[in-house]
């Protein structure tokens, strides 16, 4: 059986146009530049730069993505709201193994978890729920999936939490951090409405993409729309 799709597929190339949704609304725009990072092996460490290790049946409470080298960066982190004049944002996925890890994301850290159904109660890492969480099947190692997807804008930490599905043996967490960082253009409402338009029909091919990690999409805020120049619109107002 072939995993979900791989998040390498999802990845913009330089001209490719995008409609970027968040909780007030739309932005519409194109790549201008890319870099493609990916840190494997990633050995989860915890604040102070320790491998992590979890227990048969224990749990890891929400760390940050750090840099082994230096504890104080947090690796899938943009530390300013542009860069060489541009807007930026990081899109990618998590791969992790070995299977019996449970992954539970948090995005922005601290948040809710998504992914559970409507009418369930708040997801669990404790306990390693049996939904909301991402393990090596769902996104291998090596092959990071769509199911691990997440937007990260400027000046947004991510977290996740730790399951150890294993009754017998402890167990260190391996990731792959697998993303793209996207320089961006933003079609301006007033002046691009023919293109924004034509991306809202889906007349030209565009990625559609959501802040955040699951389904609800976060808030760009007024900063952030503020320092990148741009109007957040509904669908229904371009249309």
């Amino acid at each position: 059986m072939l995993p979900e799709n791989r998040i390498a597929d999802r990845f913009l190339y330089p001209n490719y146009l995008f409609a970027l949704e968040g909780d007030e609304g739309f932005l519409f725009g194109r790549v201008v530049k890319r870099r493609i990072c990916e840190y494997r092996p990633y050995p989860l460490i915890d604040a102070a730069g320790t491998a992590v290790s979890i227990a048969p049946g224990g749990h890891q409470p929400e760390l940050r993505f750090r840099d082994p080298r230096n504890t104080q960066n947090d690796i899938l982190y943009l530390d300013g709201t542009t860069n060489t004049g541009y807007p930026w944002f990081m899109h990618g996925a998590i791969g992790l193994k070995p299977q019996q890890i449970r992954m539970y994301v948090r995005s922005p850290e601290g948040k809710d978890i998504n992914g559970k159904f409507p009418n369930l109660d708040p997801i669990q890492p404790t306990v390693g729920d049996d939904f909301g969480y991402v393990d090596e099947v769902i996104s291998p190692y090596l092959e990071p999936t769509d199911r691990a997807e997440v937007v990260i804008p400027p000046l947004q930490h991510i977290g996740a939490e730790y399951y150890n599905d294993d009754a017998e043996k402890t167990i260190q967490p391996v990731l792959n951090l697998s993303f793209a960082v996207y320089w961006a253009d933003f079609f301006q409402v007033g002046h691009d409405d023919e293109i924004i338009r034509r991306i809202a029909r889906r007349e030209i091919p565009a990625t559609y993409l959501r802040i955040g990690y699951g389904n609800d999409p976060l808030e760009f805020g007024d900063s952030l729309l503020r320092d990148w120049k741009v109007e957040a619109k509904l669908l229904s107002e371009v249309m």
